[in-house]
């Protein structure tokens, strides 16, 4: 074979070959650690059924939404409100103090704390879809809908029927339940008002016209229960005292013994 034409030949190989290797597969990233599965927990046992339709109850609940959207709006807080929309423990630890700086410091801590709670909120899937209760704003076209459930959001749009009739319990309220349960674990003193913050940060549930007061106290309850799970959880708290102890030299307070 004469080297004046096997040249290109080789080049061209080596080039389909350099091709190939630039999209090799990644080897898979390792997976999160796994603290709680919602298989661990009858939820839908745990909790009342939610105010039957039509009943006074519900619509003393649905009174509540009403009123605490106008109240929202008066006070100047529906902006929080919206905000506590995320999905995102750093909403609750936002009252820590001193407070944490906006990156580094504490970051991977409160990205424990947020990953724990994601899970833990995952015992108020089978109760949602069990009862399947329609969201305020289906109930009653005079709710205002903002942030996660406003005609326009892409959870709207995407969730359909089954999005807005899942209202009991409150998922966010789950989370936020977790949240300021797992930041407690790690900052003691401070728990009452991290519990205060997620009380509030439930409480958004109604201004934004997502859920009613029944469906954020079924919430706080389910979340209390599955995060009660996870605390036994050998590889959670393992994982809990490392961030323990980020978070506590973030915020310059002393360690606690393991």
């Amino acid at each position: 074979m004469s080297p004046s034409w096997n040249r290109p030949f080789l080049y061209a190989l080596l080039a389909l070959a350099a091709g190939c290797a630039s999209h090799a597969v990644k080897p898979p990233a390792p997976a999160a650690p796994v603290y709680f599965s919602a298989d661990q927990l009858d939820s839908t046992a745990l909790i009342e059924p939610p105010p039957p339709e039509g009943s006074e109850a519900a619509r003393a609940d649905l009174q509540a939404v009403l009123d605490a959207q106008r109240g929202a709006h008066a006070a100047g807080t529906t902006a929080r409100a919206v905000a506590d929309s995320s999905i995102d423990c750093q909403r609750v630890a936002d009252v820590l103090t001193p407070a944490l700086p906006a990156k580094g410091d504490g970051a991977d801590a409160i990205a424990f704390a947020t990953r724990a709670a994601k899970q833990a909120s995952g015992a108020s899937g089978a109760p949602k879809r069990y009862w399947a209760r329609p969201r305020p704003f289906v109930v009653n076209t005079a709710v205002e809908r903002l942030a996660d459930v406003a005609p326009d959001s892409p959870f709207s749009i995407n969730g359909g029927y089954e999005r807005d009739h899942t209202s009991y319990p409150s998922g966010h309220m789950t989370f936020g339940t977790a949240c300021a349960i797992v930041l407690s674990q790690m900052v003691p003193e401070q728990r009452a008002a991290l519990f205060a913050r997620a009380r509030l940060y439930g409480e958004s549930r109604l201004i934004v016209g997502a859920h009613f007061p029944t469906d954020v106290d079924a919430g706080r309850r389910v979340g209390t229960a599955a995060t009660g799970v996870m605390l036994r959880n050998p590889q959670f708290q393992d994982d809990l005292r490392a961030a323990r102890a980020q978070l506590r030299g973030a915020l310059g307070l002393p360690q606690i013994a393991p």
